[in-house]
């Protein structure tokens, strides 16, 4: 599937077995490649929807941004023929799903040539990955340059002129004074020069610690508290890259598979502002959305064993997300009719749904770190309260699936398979009681 071509039905849909085991929270290898592979699917249905939305609407787009757009497509076109997989890979990057579901909104109404502009630097991205020779000039938006899955060039200047070659490449602001220069290694760009800002890696993984995309987040915020995303220089502070490595090395220990699922699946971590001590977000917020599986948007956890619970909710989220893409569990309307253990008003049944799915990996996890040896006893006994505590949840929200006539029979194949593996993770009894829950303010968006 390339990005000439697309076709809405081409996305491979989970056999029975990889559909049990997604819905035991436990994925193999094959059946994450699956979901990367709905992913890449899904990411070029929207994008060639937007290209078709913009033929049928050829008097709201200025011929000046059309053909902008033109160009930046068979730049993507010459970077895929060069290499595949990096453009396949910049595509599938959160910030830039966020960007396409603002864009698709953008084209319903006059102006939608208004969000066409970041395209170019999309396009550029992929082709400096590919390794393709391109000169292209880009025009920056509120003094930011962001090149997704790479990092952003800060300036005034009203355009960059971008030259880059096999392994080398130069932005240059117009006007007087130096420009950036990047370089192609081992698969990675790095820059140096005046107002570049380079994304930094997660160790041990190949995701990034996105601070600088100016798409990592909506613009309405996370929450009630309508937390922004956190700029740079209050990351640079904050211990996020070494509560990271202590996080992913307490899920290595406690479940290597999910480790490797986290891994596989997870292509940035969005620090999200500080939050105040009292109100909305004090006790610390995440979340996902649909429009960028593999995204964790969250506030700094208070300890690894915290960051780690946030990286298995919502990588849950991630996952499901993607799944009902490729094979709808549902046909839920929005309407908020359900109560469960976690939350304090009615859900819709997709919201059940997702819920119940997280906390279903989240008492496998916690059940794991309480029988963890070597843990102090204080920390497998918490462990312990959390695993009892999301198993209790999940309980009472299992019901609410299997009775409902919302589910397509995929989806109640699905509960089926969870209450199994509810089932094998013990005994419940007495009601929930919710024990700081990672992401009290939404299931998915």
């Amino acid at each position: 599937m390339t990005v000439r071509r697309v076709d809405a039905n081409g996305a491979q849909v989970p056999a029975p077995a990889a559909l049990a085991r997604l819905a035991r929270t436990r994925s193999a290898p094959a059946d994450l490649g699956l979901l990367l592979r709905g992913l890449h699917s899904r990411r070029l249905v929207l994008l060639k929807s937007l290209l078709t939305g913009l033929d049928r609407r050829t008097y709201a787009v200025p011929p000046a941004a059309r053909a902008r757009f033109e160009e930046h497509w068979r730049l993507l076109e010459r970077a895929e023929e060069r290499d595949p997989a990096a453009v396949r890979d910049t595509l599938d990057y959160p910030a830039v799903g966020t960007w396409l579901a603002r864009a698709l909104a953008a084209s319903t109404n006059p102006e939608p040539a208004r969000r066409l502009g970041h395209f170019g630097s999309v396009a550029a991205a992929a082709a400096l990955r590919a390794g393709t020779p391109f000169t292209l000039t880009l025009t920056p938006r509120d003094g930011l340059l962001a090149l997704p899955g790479i990092g952003v060039l800060t300036t005034m200047a009203p355009a960059v002129r971008l030259t880059a070659r096999a392994h080398t490449a130069h932005l240059r602001p117009e006007g007087p004074g130096p420009g950036t220069v990047l370089l192609r290694a081992g698969g990675r760009i790095h820059g140096a020069g005046p107002g570049w800002h380079g994304l930094r890696r997660l160790p041990g993984t190949t995701a990034f610690l996105d601070d600088l995309d100016p798409y990592r987040a909506p613009p309405e915020g996370i929450s009630r508290a309508a937390l922004p995303p956190a700029p740079r220089t209050e990351t640079g502070t904050d211990p996020w890259l070494p509560r990271w490595r202590s996080a992913l090395a307490l899920l290595r220990a406690t479940d290597p598979q999910r480790a490797a699922e986290t891994t596989a699946l997870l292509r940035c971590l969005v620090p999200l502002a500080r939050a105040g001590p009292y109100g909305p977000g004090a006790h610390g917020v995440s979340a996902t959305f649909r429009a960028a599986p593999g995204a964790v948007l969250a506030t700094l956890p208070d300890s690894a064993a915290e960051l780690a619970a946030v990286l298995v909710h919502e990588t849950q989220h991630s996952k499901l997300a993607v799944l009902h893409d490729l094979l709808p569990l549902h046909h839920a309307g929005p309407y908020a009719a359900y109560k469960v253990a976690w939350r304090t008003d009615p859900r819709p049944l997709a919201g059940v749904l997702q819920g119940t799915y997280a906390h279903l990996a989240l008492a496998d996890f916690w059940g794991r770190v309480a029988g963890r040896a070597g843990l102090p006893a204080g920390v497998r006994g918490a462990a312990r309260a959390r695993h009892d505590s999301y198993r209790r949840q999940v309980a009472e929200a299992l019901p609410i699936l299997l009775e409902s006539n919302e589910l397509t029979p995929a989806g109640v194949e699905f509960a089926r398979e969870m209450r199994a593996h509810h089932a094998g993770l013990g005994r419940t009894a007495g009601r929930a009681v919710v024990i700081g829950g990672p992401s009290p303010f939404g299931d998915v968006r």
